[in-house]
């Protein structure tokens, strides 16, 4: 990990690059309403290099810039929500994996998402109270809804197994094209 290494300018450039193409794939995210929980996770994609290079706080910061700058700008309010809540899981991600115990990391993984997606859209109805939203909820049913629980959930663990592969991309194709990280290494 070159962080503390890496000159401070570096670093700043860096994850303001990051800050600037998650916010822009965010606002890109608002012009297509399928794109709700894609882009948002898209967005903790971009987190992964700035975690790698310049370690936690660098990589913290630049969530929280991002999360801030797409609820401030961003077309789709419930989007930039979902970042705020789950965007930051490839920073956790890690310490999850250190639980040696697999069932119970699975358990703590499963708690995560059903955890944030539930305290999310709680969170959204006593910001945004919306009356067709919450229509829509109730139309659906409590079976509809657990559903669609369990759906997002196995979405998120297919998620968390795509950060590794993605890791491995970056390490193997992206950073040695990037000369100015070799320099500070």
């Amino acid at each position: 990990m070159t962080g503390k290494r890496a000159p401070a300018s570096v670093r700043v450039a860096y994850c303001g690059m990051a800050v600037a193409l998650s916010v822009v794939i965010m606002l890109l995210g608002g012009l297509i309403p399928v794109a709700v929980y894609a882009v948002p996770l898209l967005c903790g994609l971009v987190l992964l290099p700035v975690k790698i290079e310049f370690g936690d706080a660098s990589a913290w910061a630049t969530f929280a810039a991002t999360a801030l700058l797409s609820l401030i700008l961003g077309i789709d309010k419930e989007a930039a929500f979902f970042y705020l809540f789950i965007g930051y899981y490839p920073l956790v991600k890690w310490k999850l994996d250190s639980i040696r115990r697999r069932p119970v990391r699975l358990l703590a993984k499963i708690a995560l998402f059903a955890g944030t997606i539930i305290l999310m859209y709680s969170c959204l109805q006593l910001l945004f109270p919306m009356e067709a939203f919450m229509q829509e909820f109730h139309e659906m049913g409590t079976v509809m809804l657990c559903g669609l629980l369990v759906m997002y959930v196995f979405a998120m663990l297919l998620y968390d197994r795509l950060l590794m592969a993605a890791v491995m991309i970056y390490a193997n194709r992206i950073k040695p094209k990037l000369p100015f990280l070799r320099k500070s290494s």
